[in-house]
């Protein structure tokens, strides 16, 4: 008797827990993380059939004063209590975890989004699926808990609409992550028969490498029970997986998906375009692309002219090793600032115009931090952040770094953050400064103030393709943990100063933004150097490796009889000047020294 009572009570009762699995210790609470919902996909209680599925989807804003991450050490994801673990689908992240927060980081103030799909058990009843916000091993973050009342009903028509239109549910494709970086389209509008061509750029930060098939194979997707017909092209790899990744991508590097986009059927829609791996969703692999079709009826295809590329205003994050030292640094702002290790764990907030000293013990292979006769040691390695991002400048006050041609000038400013790293690979502790592409190029020092405007913007280009290109294959120094370093060896970067003295090349960084050099649609290695001796060098003349078709031998009328100054390959910056003074634009330079390439706007 007593155990039919408890059957009968299943189908009336809301199934609770009153304790979570907890990824830190019980009752942590860690300043400076709060949270809002926003908005939830289901505000009522969900009806499910046993066994069918439905995509869940939470909107959380950020209203802490710590920046939340979906794969640093404290990730944010969504823990599950006993009641919603009931609802685990094969897709969640881990048993108790249905999902990490889909955005690389959320500021302050920004908003947030977690999607997981919740599958129905087969034992009828109403359930309250409870719900908590985390920051891995860290906290739970207030204001993150919600609850999900569910129904498992064997009445089809009480059965929620989305539940037989299951939109694309998460997975977690393990040691595989993603950073979107660029893509060629913020939105689409096409008429009927208009093709155009989408490209986005994902960086790689997982642990596997990407191939373009096998078990590695990672392609681009949208849910298969999202209609593809309006808007789908007939090159598709697949109905719903438009094309896998161009190349093979290291962990690192920069991987780009090209497909086409057909207007066929009047509508306004919005697709998330999703990286997956053997059907597993790749974490921080969504691109969000509203299409409009403007007309419907199959005509000959017009192929569009692409548009502005516009994910990032200040273009992918550059990291520059601005020196390497023994010797403590001394860093300073005009702005509050604050040091953090390699965790995110922050341990002073510096006021502005105090000085901060930081230091590396070899032996031991640990940090000192100190400020205000404050010393903390034995830390790992030190970051100097400022809520400003790249409008603050740090000066480097023990940086001696002072150009031949005037000694009384000092370049030890640099926009952005700054990392103190030691690297195992070379011995050696580096001085890192981690900025915006467009901020990184307001630093170069190339080239005169003095120079032709023409000159100046097409050599810009160059750097800013050559930039991006090392980028993208996973930096000139991986083991010493940055980018380019800056000296004449890869660019000339003397930061901050450079902005005030060269005007003219600022104007030519603005003039230009985003603008790269492409090849066949890749973005290629552009080198330059200080001129030739009347002709230029193909690339397979000086280093090694089978030619480059943009990188060709050319004459350089403008440096005949002169000494060859570098190595000759690519951009002769004395004849390109002389290009510039007989009035040749930009764009007829760069197209002369770098052949068949075309320029575009990429961000």
């Amino acid at each position: 008797m007593s155990y039919q009572l408890k059957i009968i009570s299943s189908a009336l009762l809301f199934f609770t827990l009153g304790t979570f699995f907890a990824p830190f210790s019980a009752g942590a609470v860690a300043p400076g993380y709060t949270a809002e919902i926003v908005k939830k996909s289901y505000n009522s209680t969900i009806s499910l059939i046993p066994g069918k599925a439905i995509t869940f989807e939470i909107e959380i804003k950020n209203t802490g004063t710590k920046t939340w991450s979906n794969s640093s050490r404290n990730y944010i994801s969504l823990y599950a209590d006993g009641a919603g673990k009931q609802f685990k689908h094969n897709f969640w992240h881990k048993a108790e975890q249905p999902a990490k927060m889909i955005e690389p980081t959320v500021a302050p103030g920004a908003l947030g989004h977690l999607k997981f799909a919740l599958q129905a058990p087969e034992l009828l009843g109403l359930y309250t699926a409870k719900f908590k916000l985390a920051a891995e091993d860290l906290t739970w973050i207030p204001g993150g808990a919600f609850d999900v009342p569910i129904n498992i009903t064997n009445d089809p028509s009480s059965s929620s609409q989305l539940s037989q239109t299951d939109s694309t549910v998460i997975a977690s494709a393990e040691n595989f992550g993603a950073l979107k970086l660029i893509q060629s389209h913020s939105n689409v509008n096409l008429g009927a028969g208009e093709k155009i061509t989408f490209r986005v750029g994902f960086k790689n930060i997982g642990k596997e490498n990407w191939t373009t098939s096998g078990e590695n194979n990672v392609k681009i997707c949208v849910s298969d029970k999202i209609s593809t017909d309006p808007f789908r092209a007939t090159n598709w790899t697949k109905t719903n997986c438009p094309a896998s990744v161009s190349s093979e991508t290291a962990s690192g590097q920069l991987g780009f998906f090209n497909f086409d986009l057909t207007g066929a059927v009047k509508g306004d829609y919005k697709i998330d375009f999703i990286l997956m791996n053997q059907g597993k969703i790749i974490s921080g692999g969504v691109v969000a692309l509203p299409i409009a079709i403007t007309s419907s009826g199959v005509v000959a295809p017009i192929v569009k002219s692409e548009e502005t590329l516009a994910p990032l205003a200040n273009g992918p994050t550059m990291r520059i090793g601005l020196f390497s030292t023994a010797d403590p640094v001394i860093i300073t702002s005009n702005n509050i600032f604050e040091i953090k290790d390699a965790n995110n764990n922050l341990f002073f907030t510096v006021p502005a115009g105090t000085s901060a000293y930081a230091s590396f013990n070899f032996a031991s292979k640990t940090y000192t931090a100190k400020v205000n006769g404050v010393e903390k040691n034995g830390l790992p390695y030190l970051r100097f952040i400022s809520s400003l991002g790249d409008d603050n400048v740090f000066e480097v006050v023990n940086f001696e770094n002072r150009p031949t041609w005037n000694t009384s000038l000092n370049d030890n400013k640099f926009r952005g953050a700054l990392e103190l790293r030691y690297s195992e690979g070379r011995s050696k502790l580096y001085l890192i400064n981690e900025l915006a592409l467009e901020s990184y190029m307001r630093g170069i020092a190339e080239a005169s103030n003095y120079l032709p405007q023409e000159f100046l913007k097409a050599l810009i280009i160059a750097a800013r393709t050559y930039a991006q290109y090392n980028l993208s294959i996973g930096g000139k120094h991986p083991a010493a943990y940055f980018t380019l370093n800056a000296s004449a060896n890869d660019q000339v970067y003397r930061g901050y100063s450079s902005e005030s003295r060269l005007p003219n090349v600022m104007k030519a960084v603005e003039d230009t933004r985003g603008m790269m050099a492409t090849y066949g649609g890749e973005i290629v290695v552009t080198p330059y150097f200080s001129q030739s001796d009347g002709r230029t060098r193909a690339w397979e003349e000086v280093w090694w490796g089978s030619g480059k078709p943009w990188l060709v031998s050319k004459a350089d009328p403008y440096c005949a009889g002169r000494t060859m100054l570098g190595h000759g390959v690519g951009f002769s910056a004395y004849g390109a000047r002389k290009m510039a003074d007989a009035g040749k634009n930009f764009e007829e330079i760069l197209k002369y020294y770098f052949t068949g390439i075309e320029l575009k706007k990429i961000y």
